[in-house]
C-alpha cells in the first residue's frame, strides 16, 4: 500500500472529532495466530485512547475482548445477551450524536456475512453526514456506492495487512 494511503488516513484521523472503527471477518481472534498480538492491540489502544471511539465486530470472536481497550466502547450485536443489548444501544446513540460532526469510518476486513451490522449503516452514514470520511479496507469486498462520492475511499488490501502495515508507518 503507498504511504499516500496512510498519510490521508492520519491526516482523517488528526481531523476527526469522532473514529467508529468496524472490524469484519479479517479481523477474528483466528488472523492473530502468528502475531504478537498483545503488541498490537497496546499499540492501537494508546492510538485510539486519543479520539472519542467506537468499534463494532461483525464476529463473535472479538479481538478486543481481552485487551485493556474500553470495553464500554466495544459493541458486538452477534453476541445475543443482556449486557451486549446495552452496548448495542449506547452505540446507536453514540452514532447518532455523530451527525454533523467530522466524524472517521474505517471499516477493515468486513464481508457480506452481515452486511446489516455496519456495512450498510456506514455508507447511510456517509450519506447523510457530509463532515464524515470512510476508508473500506479489504481485498475481497472494497466496492462502494457511488452516492457517498469523494468522502469515502475503498483501500483493496487484507484487513490483517492494513493494520499491522498502518502499525509499522506509524512507528
Amino acid at each position: 500500500m503507498e504511504n499516500i494511503e496512510f498519510d490521508n488516513i492520519i491526516s482523517d484521523y488528526k481531523k476527526a472529532e469522532m473514529v467508529v472503527i468496524g472490524l469484519g471477518s479479517q479481523m477474528c481472534e483466528k488472523a492473530f495466530d502468528n502475531m504478537d498480538k498483545k503488541s498490537i492491540l497496546d499499540f492501537y489502544k494508546g492510538v485510539l485512547d486519543k479520539k472519542n471511539f467506537f468499534i463494532i465486530t461483525s464476529h463473535q470472536n472479538s479481538i478486543f475482548a481481552e485487551s485493556d481497550i474500553n470495553q464500554k466502547r466495544i459493541c458486538n450485536p452477534l453476541i445475543n445477551d443482556e449486557i451486549n443489548q446495552k452496548q448495542w444501544d449506547f452505540y446507536n446513540k453514540w452514532l447518532s450524536a455523530s451527525l454533523n460532526k467530522n466524524l472517521l469510518i474505517l471499516e477493515i476486513g468486513e464481508d457480506f456475512n452481515h452486511p446489516n451490522i455496519f456495512r450498510w449503516p456506514f455508507e447511510k452514514v456517509v450519506f447523510i453526514n457530509q463532515k464524515a470520511k470512510m476508508y473500506r479496507i479489504s481485498d475481497l469486498f472494497y466496492q462502494l456506492p457511488a452516492d457517498i462520492g469523494d468522502r469515502a475511499k475503498s483501500v483493496k488490501i487484507n484487513g490483517m495487512s492494513f493494520v499491522c502495515d498502518l502499525m509499522d508507518y506509524i512507528v
